[in-house]
């Protein structure tokens, strides 16, 4: 395996979203290298002639700046990390990069089998902005939690 950075991770056309207008984007993630101990990803939507482009030190952080970008325009990203249910555990960020996330439902605690890849394809139904992932996250939180 290759040390050489940039390394391309994800390169596909995703589905972007405003009210009822859809456009395919070409996607791509990347791992850029590390600042000491310390990853850097990116990512890059193309939209049209338009190009996006966010960096942090985890998969679904980079998405989360992307999508700061976007939303003030009216735009969502259709993708898992851009669901209101989904959200990675601090262990999915620090060993994964955050490149999974977990689905998160009311009342129960995540498991192995609620991963799914931050950058793949999401149901238009389950999108939700920033902020109500965000509060969606806090209110998961909040509950008491029992094992499926």
């Amino acid at each position: 395996m290759s040390n050489e950075y940039p390394r391309l991770l994800e390169d596909r056309d995703i589905l972007v979203v405003r009210g009822d207008e859809q456009k395919r984007a070409l996607v791509r993630g990347w791992l850029d290298g590390y600042d000491g101990p310390l990853p850097r990803y990116r990512i890059e939507l193309f939209l049209g002639k338009d190009l996006y482009t966010a960096t942090a030190m985890d998969m679904f952080e980079a998405l989360v700046r992307l999508r700061r970008q976007l939303e003030p325009k009216g735009w969502m990203v259709a993708v898992q990390g851009s669901r209101r249910d989904t959200y990675p555990s601090g262990m999915a960020r620090d060993m994964g990069g955050g490149r999974r996330i977990y689905v998160m439902r009311m009342g129960r605690a995540a498991t192995s089998s609620d991963l799914v890849d931050t950058l793949a394809d999401a149901a238009l139904d389950q999108l939700a902005t920033i902020a109500e992932q965000e509060a969606y996250r806090d209110a998961w939180h909040a509950e008491p939690k029992h094992q499926p």
